[in-house]
């Protein structure tokens, strides 16, 4: 059974970090509205431990009309109240949201995930809220992390680990994708592909036997007794962190 704890403690400020384009509310968030309102979707945008996101962008995309669609952003309270009355009555609407951040130098565009995809009428309103997650499998079979991979290296570079003789900690290399602090995470080869919560990670390895040092690398790199991962979108698989493998030669 795998065993792993995740405390996750956000530490966005109220404005905007550099290197990220949304933030979250400190103060106080006023309880949501419990009743849908003719013609309005409304609703909160969290992150996975439930505090508020400002600057989120969320939608309404209309199911009749292809290509209309009504954008909001979040509030300091990580609420939204978007305004659909300008369109007709029968119209009927699914909710989207949408977070463009900047990581590792590289613009990102983060879906939170709605708390409810049917569609509704605009006559109705609606209540919808997001949750902007880093791990778990998504509703479309993905993954909101990213799938930790380990490869043996070429034999010229060094001998090869044995099958299941390899443990791997992950240590957080700053801030996750969302701007929390992640925890240090053990894996065993064993494992492998392994879902962790999206970020940078400094990675090293063990031999679980004792039959000498591992040393990592990441493409394009080096080898070393360390690498630094940065999360790479990988086509049919998203997000991906991955290194090779080798004993050094003495």
């Amino acid at each position: 059974m795998r065993t792993l704890t995740l405390a996750l403690s956000l530490l966005i400020p109220l404005t905007p970090m550099s290197s990220h384009t949304y933030a979250v509310a400190q103060s106080q968030t006023r309880t949501a509205p419990a009743k849908a309102r003719p013609f309005h979707m409304t609703g909160v945008v969290k992150n996975s431990q439930g505090k508020p996101l400002a600057g989120v962008r969320v939608g309404a995309d209309n199911t009749v009309l292809d290509g209309s669609e009504v954008w909001t952003t979040t509030d300091a309270q990580g609420r939204y109240d978007l305004d659909l009355s300008r369109m007709p009555i029968l119209n009927s609407w699914t909710a989207v949201a949408h977070v463009v951040v900047k990581y590792g130098g590289e613009q990102q565009t983060l879906t939170p995930e709605v708390d409810n995809s049917a569609p509704f009428l605009g006559k109705d309103g609606a209540i919808r809220n997001f949750t902007l997650k880093i791990t778990g499998k998504s509703p479309g079979g993905g993954y909101y992390g990213a799938l930790f991979y380990a490869n043996l290296g070429l034999s010229e570079a060094g001998e090869m680990p044995e099958w299941g003789d390899v443990e791997f900690t992950l240590t957080p290399a700053g801030p996750l994708i969302d701007g929390s602090k992640g925890q240090p995470i053990k894996l065993r080869q064993s494992q492998l592909p392994f879902e962790v919560p999206q970020g940078r990670y400094k990675v090293t390895a063990r031999s679980i036997s004792g039959k000498g040092p591992i040393w990592l690398k990441v493409r394009g790199g080096a080898y070393g007794p360390e690498a630094v991962l940065h999360p790479t979108y990988t086509a049919g698989t998203g997000m991906t962190l991955s290194v090779d493998m080798v004993h050094p030669r003495r």
